[in-house]
């Protein structure tokens, strides 16, 4: 993932969380345990001793549509229909903070802590993500409300780019030209705290603006 904006297995990751974290699915991550235990989801996520990548590799649920492997590690995607083979050992690599030029030890915080603000929060619909090339490596986050009035989180990871490495699992998959315009996005008092979008509450000065897809 990283700065690798435009690859075809970044969107198909975000793809993913935004079906994850809304509707039925939402629901489940608010009120199940993680699959074979008795601890609740929401719990693991409101715990600091945690960061992402322990979450993806020990949050699991029934609702996932893995087959290969069936292992219901809800946080990875249910297919690999973007045919991206790659993808997954590159965004796990990605959340291994002892990588170089990867997610850091503070926003894998930060995003866990949203994510755990939705879980414990029922007035939220759902979490919106994206990502975007931006340096520093910065988590845009803030309340914002769709058309019919109902308010849901908006995550961006903003982030250099991740180099595209190279081996049998790490390298970069063909990517067939992929285009999109990403959001504008500003940072909260300079610290990067919050994303800017329609119906947003963020109130930021215009600076600076991330690239487009």
């Amino acid at each position: 993932m990283g700065g690798l904006v435009l690859t075809k297995g970044t969107r198909h990751l975000i793809r993913h969380f935004q079906k994850e974290f809304k509707g039925n699915r939402l629901d489940d991550l608010r009120n199940d345990p993680i699959d074979g235990t008795t601890t609740l989801i929401k719990d693991v996520f409101a715990n600091s001793a945690v960061d992402l990548l322990w979450l993806t590799n020990n949050v699991k649920h029934g609702h996932s549509q893995r087959q290969n492997p069936a292992d219901k590690k809800c946080l990875l995607p249910d297919d690999n229909a973007a045919g991206q083979p790659h993808l997954e050992a590159r965004w796990v690599y990605f959340l291994t903070a002892s990588n170089t030029n990867v997610l850091t030890p503070t926003n894998h915080q930060k995003i866990r802590h949203c994510i755990s603000t939705v879980l414990n929060d029922n007035s939220y619909s759902s979490i919106d993500f994206d990502c975007i090339e931006c340096d520093p490596q910065t988590v845009f986050f803030a309340d914002e409300f769709d058309n019919n009035g109902a308010k849901y989180m908006r995550i961006v990871l903003g982030t250099p780019p991740m180099d595209k490495l190279s081996g049998t699992n790490l390298s970069l998959d063909p990517q067939g030209g992929y285009t999109g315009t990403a959001p504008i996005l500003v940072p909260a008092g300079g610290n990067g705290g919050a994303a800017q979008g329609q119906n947003s509450n963020a109130k930021q000065n215009p600076d600076p603006k991330p690239t487009t897809d």
